[in-house]
């Protein structure tokens, strides 16, 4: 039995993971899907929420729930969440999976790794200074989607790189995005970076909602 913990990407929420949290609780792994803070019933946010904010609600799930040998999934923005998750959480992550995700180095924030067209139209959706919201476009695309802190996007991420790079970790990259995707660049860095397992899906950037089967399958040779 494994210890899952899935984090979904922007405008998100647990709700995105719910088949995936049946199938694998069905074959005997602990699944938690948060909902991120300023992402739920409280969104918008009135109060600004930070990079920091969202890490920290992973590691106190991690404490509350007495987790160890814990596999963090990250989807999209999920993969600077998991990232500084290890840091703070006393050796008790295991294993990153990164679903065409973040991965920061220490000392960037999501914007400063996301393509500027992506950047800037998200800073002009940002229309109350605290949240970006998401565009007609998109809510008729996914109609749960909600508006997503922008400071979570602008902080710089801090953790101890040493301790992530000897890490397994697993990137699942979108294909059909191959050179175009959000975190493109990304994926041509990790590829000369130590303990990293590459494999490539024939899918969009919303990979599990256009390849599920994979996406479950991937998780499961990481953990088994």
């Amino acid at each position: 039995m494994a210890n899952i913990i899935l984090v979904a990407g922007t405008y998100h929420g647990g709700w995105y993971w719910s088949d995936l949290v049946t199938s694998l609780t069905s074959r005997g792994h602990r699944v938690f899907a948060p909902t991120l803070l300023g992402l739920g019933d409280d969104s918008p946010s009135v109060k600004p929420v930070t990079l920091d904010d969202h890490i920290q609600q992973i590691v106190e799930l991690i404490e509350v729930e007495g987790l160890a040998d814990v596999t963090l999934v990250g989807w999209s923005y999920g993969g600077m969440v998991i990232t500084g998750v290890p840091t703070h959480a006393d050796s008790k992550v295991s294993q990153l999976i990164y679903l065409d995700a973040a991965v920061p180095k220490s000392g960037q924030a999501e914007f400063d790794i996301v393509p500027a067209g992506l950047r800037d139209k998200q800073m002009a959706e940002c229309i109350d200074g605290i949240n970006q919201y998401p565009s007609a476009e998109f809510l008729i695309y996914e109609s749960r989607m909600k508006p997503h802190p922008i400071g979570t996007k602008t902080q710089p991420i801090a953790y101890d790189e040493a301790k992530f790079d000897a890490m397994p970790k697993t990137f699942v990259v979108a294909s059909k995005e191959a050179g175009l995707g959000p975190f493109a660049q990304v994926v041509e860095r990790i590829s000369t970076e130590p303990n990293w397992n590459i494999i490539e899906v024939s899918a969009g950037h919303d990979l599990y909602r256009d390849a599920p089967l994979e996406v479950e399958q991937a998780i499961l040779r990481a953990i088994e």
